[in-house]
């Protein structure tokens, strides 16, 4: 790897569960496996091409250096989130050329993005029991709310999260860490480490690496499903704790 390459995340994720069992620290978490690692590579390929024109950038803030009030109120470059876009394009690549998903007709939703409106990408998976992604795209109506993918599940829809979820500059950690969490979410419905209950009173999704039970918005209608793989001779990883 060049020395002005950054160290892609799925690296740096493993590196860290590896350290943490050395030193006792954690025993539970789960090291991303080479298929896994592999797929993010091919993404990472595929991104480099239909990312190329949205840059990275660094997180502005670190150290001693930290947010002001008034930054919370600005959204100073929102078009640098076109960069998100550009990552579900790249999945959407990988994915299809896989021959692991089809692009498909619209879902029905469950729970519906916060945002109204917006493009959906269907991606019907191959294998019986997978369950569909959708990934929404919002353009911009005005500078607080900019390029931004929501990424759902199921048929009926869940929407999980939405990318990313707040575009002031006193939020942003930089390019890197909208990416991580954006691929994280994706391979949890790829992986099929994806568990979702939705009712009229609150909703709960569980992954290897998010979870959470949260008030519901926007419902169409209850809904609940575990994922499975969208591979064939595949193992999900384990779900983690419900919180």
């Amino acid at each position: 790897m060049d020395a002005d390459t950054p160290t892609p995340w799925w690296e740096t994720y493993n590196n860290d569960v590896l350290s943490a069992r050395q030193n006792g620290w954690s025993e539970d978490d789960s090291t991303l496996s080479r298929e896994l690692c592999d797929l993010l590579d091919d993404v990472a390929a595929a991104f480099a091409i239909t990312g190329a024109q949205t840059p990275g950038w660094p997180s502005p803030y670190s150290g001693d250096t930290q947010p002001g009030k008034d930054s919370y109120d600005r959204c100073t470059d929102p078009e640098k989130f076109l960069i998100v876009v550009a990552r579900a394009r790249a999945w959407t690549k990988v994915l299809v050329d896989r021959d692991w998903a089809r692009e498909a007709p619209p879902v029905r939703w469950a729970l519906r993005p916060l945002e109204s409106g917006g493009a959906d990408t269907v991606l019907a998976p191959s294998r019986d029991g997978a369950v569909p992604l959708v990934l929404t795209t919002h353009t911009p109506v005005d500078s607080a709310h900019p390029f931004n993918v929501t990424i759902a599940a199921g048929n009926p829809a869940v929407a999980m999260a939405s990318i990313p979820d707040c575009a002031c500059d006193g939020c942003d950690r930089g390019a890197a860490v909208l990416l991580e969490e954006f691929d994280t979410w994706v391979l949890s419905v790829v992986d099929g480490s994806l568990a979702v209950d939705v009712t009229a009173a609150c909703y709960s999704i569980r992954t290897s690496f998010h979870g959470g039970r949260h008030g519901v918005q926007y419902l169409d209608e209850p809904t609940a499903f575990t994922a499975s793989p969208w591979p064939p001779s595949w193992t999900a990883r384990s779900l983690g704790p419900a919180r």
